[in-house]
Order: C-alpha cells, then sequence, then structure tokens
C-alpha cells in the first residue's frame, strides 16, 4: 500500500509530468474501480479535460479537471504508471488516459480495492474519509500543542492513535512501526501511560521519521507504482536482529494489523504482556 513519502514521491514527480495536459480519450478495463458521481459515462466525462493539479489531502490523490475533480484512494494494491509511446501499460489496468504528445496514464489494480471517484470540483461529500481527515503530519498546523490536546483525550493503543486518520493524516502501517522504533515505545502502549517525555518523543519521531521516509523514497527513484521499503529498520524484519541493540525484532497483532518492534528498545513497561526477549527467535 503507497504510503505517505510513496504520495509525497507520485505528487512531486507526476505533477510536474502531468498538470496543463489534456486528455484526449479515456479506456476503462475495469470499471469496478470507479465510482461515477455525476451524470454520464466515464469516458466521455474525462475526454478534453485539462489537468489542472495534482495534489495529496491524506492519503487521497487529487486531480483536479477543471469543473470536475478525480480523487483515488489506491488502498492495498493501486497503483499508477506514466508511460511514453510504445511502452507497456501496467498489469492489471483498470483505466488509462491517453494525454498530448503520446503520454498514458494508467491506474493499475490487481486486487480492484482501489476507489476512485469522479464529482464536482470541491465537493467531497460522497466520498468516504476525505472530508474527516485529522492533522496533515507534514503541515504547520502539526504542532506539539495540537498533538498532545489530541492524545490526552485517548486511552486507545499508540499504534492505534497514531494511525486515526481522524486525529493524524495519514499514517499507515509501515511508518507506524517506523516512528514507535525511533520513539521507543511499544505498539500496544495505552496512550494514557504516557508521560510528557514519552508524548514529546513520539511527537518527534512522527516529524523526524516521516521526513526521513520521503527522502529515503525519493532518494531510491524507484518508478512511480513500486514501494520504496529497503529502507526499513524493523517494518518487515521478524527475526532479523535489531539495528539499534541487536535483539532480534518481532512481529505482533494490533487491531488485525501485524506490527514489528524490538521488544528491547521498545518494551511492554506496563507487565501485562509476553516478555519477548525470552522467547524463542522462532
Amino acid at each position: 500500500m503507497p504510503e505517505l513519502p510513496d504520495l509525497v514521491h507520485i505528487v512531486k514527480t507526476l505533477g510536474p509530468a502531468v498538470e496543463g495536459r489534456r486528455i484526449s480519450h479515456s479506456t476503462v478495463k475495469n470499471p469496478i474501480v470507479l465510482r461515477v458521481l455525476v451524470p454520464g459515462d466515464f469516458p466521455d466525462l474525462v475526454a478534453g479535460k485539462t489537468i489542472v493539479s495534482l495534489l495529496r489531502h491524506g492519503p487521497f490523490l487529487k486531480f483536479n479537471l477543471g469543473d470536475l475533480d478525480l480523487v483515488m484512494h489506491l488502498m492495498l494494491a493501486g497503483r499508477l504508471r506514466l508511460s511514453g509511446p510504445g511502452e507497456r501499460a501496467l498489469a492489471a489496468t483498470a483505466f488509462s488516459f491517453e494525454l498530448e504528445e503520446g503520454l498514458s496514464l494508467h491506474y493499475g489494480d490487481e486486487k480492484s480495492m482501489g476507489k476512485v471517484y469522479l464529482g464536482p470540483a470541491g465537493s467531497f461529500e460522497a466520498i468516504p474519509g476525505y472530508l474527516t481527515q485529522g492533522i496533515d503530519v507534514t503541515s504547520p498546523a502539526f504542532t506539539f500543542e495540537a498533538f498532545n490536546e489530541l492524545i490526552l483525550k485517548k486511552r486507545c493503543q499508540a499504534r492505534v492513535f497514531i494511525m486515526d486518520q481522524t486525529c493524524l493524516s495519514a499514517i499507515g502501517n509501515a511508518y507506524a512501526d517506523e516512528i514507535l522504533f525511533e520513539a521507543k515505545i511499544h505498539p500496544k502502549a495505552p496512550c494514557y501511560s504516557l508521560g510528557p517525555d514519552r508524548r514529546r518523543a513520539l511527537y518527534d519521531a512522527v516529524k523526524s521519521v516521516l521526513t526521513w521516509g520521503i527522502e529515503e523514497v525519493a532518494k531510491a527513484g524507484l518508478p512511480l507504482e513500486d514501494k520504496a521499503r529497503d529502507h526499513m529498520r524493523v517494518r518487515g524484519r521478524a527475526g532479523e536482529n535489531c539495528p539499534r541493540c541487536g535483539q532480534t525484532i518481532r512481529r505482533t497483532g494490533v487491531l488485525g494489523f501485524d506490527s514489528f518492534f524490538c521488544p528491547s528498545c521498545q518494551p511492554d513497561l506496563t507487565g501485562r504482556g509476553l516478555d519477548w526477549t525470552k522467547l524463542s527467535r522462532k
């Protein structure tokens, strides 16, 4: 799933390439991902439109087409590719835009889980989650004071809180693990158990890890459809040695999601959980 640093990279890379370009026509191969919120057929509605801008709003990508907005939520497997003349489309392409100068923009989704909404510009009421996004964690509004006010109201686990998009917009599974590792906080630590210093450490980790992630994704320079994950320190590394202390990285479940952590750097201070440091690596 593309996460915030991936989406930032997509906007910075794809935006300058498509903004100002006219859509000559569109081909739809898998309409299941489309939600057309205005009367008409998707190909007819977008034909002749110019891509005015591409912006990110939380986990959403918004292409403004003048009087229409095309909003994408890539979900688990949605991917984008910009191809030139003679270059191939994506596997499982759901739809494509043919642009000027022989360029094509493809949306592929092998699991058909993504959602693509076409509706009136500036009208987002029919898009689940769009209007309920919390503070953008890359914006000036994400201050420690705002963060502290939010977390003090929560009794859920730390990982659940930082992934709550109605509070913080928008941290995904991979970077949630990296943020908690940086802050040395166990993923299941209750928010109410975090004192002022640990709340500050968590806030600082959100900012520093996402800045680091954005830089690493840009540095990797992968095609738009590929996720850069080689820089991850704990995510997906169960059974490997912690890069900080050498302890074995573990995997646990938090609200049905896999979470990776170091039991030495991120101890369970509640005393109610397993002592992972004494369990077999296997």
